[in-house]
């Protein structure tokens, strides 16, 4: 699945993505500063989680809608102990809703091993533009709740497909595959084709004999036939 991490500068992408990946990550950088783009490779119960960080600050707006391009899952992460980056989280979060409308979006309050990290509800008072989402606590540096928040996000994201993603499970493997996908959901052929090149980007399945067959990823099966098994690790 691709994950975008983002929000202002200094409230951790960085941090989070090196924690997420165990230092398994590319930075471009500039005086420790994000200045293109962090990229790192998780895998989380035989998934394959893409990791694009964004750069934080305003003028590399461009960058980010690049990056932020068919993202299933946004980690939007804010700063817990400086009140003064709350305006620029807002315009932050705009931005992202504006690039990826509709994608599923937790909130990673980071920062939560400082004494002055403020708790998620003097945030969600400060910040009352995260109405509706989950905010978590996290500490990217020594990685407190920051895996629950990834399969919070990974859960959210597949139930999102949920409907793709089980007709996928389902005709592995079957030679009418395609066709079957077509019928059960009513879709257009060329959707479905769609769907199904999505999916092999992310290395949930691979694609056979001019797209007709695929084959589901064995590891991953189980959890596109439940997507709740990402909780339950």
């Amino acid at each position: 699945m691709k994950i975008v991490v983002t929000g202002p500068y200094e409230s951790g992408k960085s941090l989070m993505i090196h924690h997420i990946t165990d230092g398994a990550c590319i930075n471009v950088e500039r005086r420790g500063t994000t200045i293109a783009m962090d990229h790192g490779v998780a895998n989380v119960d035989g998934m394959s989680v893409f990791l694009f960080g964004t750069p934080g600050l305003l003028r590399f707006r461009t960058m980010r809608k690049i990056l932020s391009s068919g993202a299933d899952g946004i980690i939007f992460v804010v700063d817990s102990v400086n009140p003064e980056s709350d305006a620029r989280a807002k315009l932050f979060f705009r931005e992202i809703a504006f690039f990826l409308p509709g994608v599923p979006c937790v909130v990673a309050a980071n920062k939560q091993d400082l004494d002055e990290a403020r708790p998620v509800d003097k945030l969600r008072e400060s910040m009352s533009f995260l109405a509706g989402l989950p905010v978590i606590p996290v500490s990217a540096k020594t990685g407190k709740n920051v895996e629950g928040m990834l399969r919070t996000l990974l859960y959210l994201s597949m139930m999102q497909w949920s409907s793709v993603l089980g007709k996928i499970a389902e005709y592995s493997g079957n030679t009418k595959g395609l066709d079957k996908i077509v019928k059960d959901l009513n879709i257009e052929r060329d959707r479905a084709v769609g769907h199904l090149r999505r999916f092999e980007l992310r290395k949930l399945l691979t694609l056979q004999v001019g797209d007709e067959q695929f084959h589901v990823n064995e590891n991953v099966k189980a959890l596109l036939e439940n997507p709740v098994l990402i909780m339950r690790r």
